[in-house]
């Protein structure tokens, strides 16, 4: 099984709306904009944290968003390996939610409303420093 901890650090904003995107990065500053962004980052032995920064074209529109991690086999295979939830305010346009990934590979985070609607997903790749 496939090693994950979380934080539970938000961001907030104001707007209202629909188009939705996931973006991996090492910092969010005070007014939502990501620094060191990448789909690719490097752990040490004792794990690397990152930051998923759910952006939100008109307000995330929901007062509960769902992340859902999954681990991408070799052969394509998805497996679940964490869910994490986080309270908003609908009209944020962002949030963010801090991670520690341990094991290397390739994952997929899929992004849901409380209610389990789909918003968004992307691939992160998690290579060892070691």
């Amino acid at each position: 099984m496939k090693s994950v901890l979380f934080l539970f650090l938000i961001g907030l904003s104001h707007g209202v709306g629909a188009q939705y995107s996931l973006i991996f990065c090492e910092d969010v500053t005070r007014d939502g904009k990501p620094t060191a962004v990448s789909n690719s980052f490097m752990v040490d032995e004792d794990g690397g944290m990152l930051k998923f920064l759910l952006k939100a074209e008109d307000g995330i529109n929901t007062d509960k968003i769902e992340y859902r991690i999954l681990y991408v086999h070799s052969n394509a295979n998805e497996e679940e390996v964490a869910r994490m939830s986080q309270n908003t305010e609908p009209t944020w346009n962002y949030a963010w939610k801090e991670v520690i990934f341990f094991d290397p590979g390739t994952y997929k985070v899929k992004v849901y409303t409380g209610r389990g609607s789909y918003l968004t997903a992307a691939t992160l790749t998690i290579q060892a420093r070691w």
